[in-house]
């Protein structure tokens, strides 16, 4: 447990950083300092800081990816289920990410391509995974859509509420988390 903590406090650190830094900018020294590891100390934990960011994009899209199959699953388990139920929750998840942890979208938004190639092919197929389900969960609440349109909407509004992260300093976090929601909801059902 301690070491599985621990692990969490690097990613952690290192996300941040490099969501300031960038990746190239970023040492490991740097994350071992803000965490309270020596340098070599972290080589411990990761072989490299190209390994360090491999496990960031991939923990965070495997989350997702869990989290929306998780959504459905709910969905299916309930007597009444409800087209827009699934929707909803993958909604408040993934503003709920954007809003607490905007230094994991940062980072996966702008450092994906200095992963190595097939962590990088792993990452960008989880995320169509997880893009593919919202564009399922679109189609059920929205049978009039067809799958390029689902599509075409659940990545723009991913790129809308991932853009939450720029207002953050100037934001009332419940108040974002609200207006962030709302429009995901306009974007997605708009005729």
């Amino acid at each position: 447990m301690a070491k599985a903590k621990r692990r969490q406090e690097i990613l952690s650190a290192a996300a941040t950083i490099m969501a300031a830094k960038g990746f190239h900018q970023t040492r490991l020294g740097d994350v071992g300092a803000a965490v309270g590891i020596s340098g070599p100390g972290l080589y411990r934990h990761f072989d490299s800081k190209e390994a360090l960011l491999a496990d960031i994009l991939t923990e965070i899209s495997i989350r997702l990816v869990d989290g929306a199959r998780d959504a459905f699953l709910r969905n299916e388990l309930t007597a009444e289920s409800d087209p827009e139920a699934v929707l909803n929750e993958l909604i408040a998840m993934h503003v709920e990410v954007a809003v607490t942890e905007a230094d994991l979208i940062r980072v996966q938004g702008r450092e994906i391509e200095n992963l190595e190639e097939s962590v990088r092919e792993k990452v960008k197929s989880l995320q169509r995974t997880y893009l593919g389900l919202w564009a399922d969960a679109l189609q059920r609440a929205r049978p009039d859509l067809d799958r390029a349109t689902a599509r075409i909407r659940v990545q723009l509004v991913a790129g809308l509420v991932n853009s939450a992260r720029y207002v953050l300093h100037w934001a009332d976090l419940e108040e974002l988390r609200k207006d962030v929601t709302k429009m995901a909801r306009c974007a997605l059902f708009v005729e």
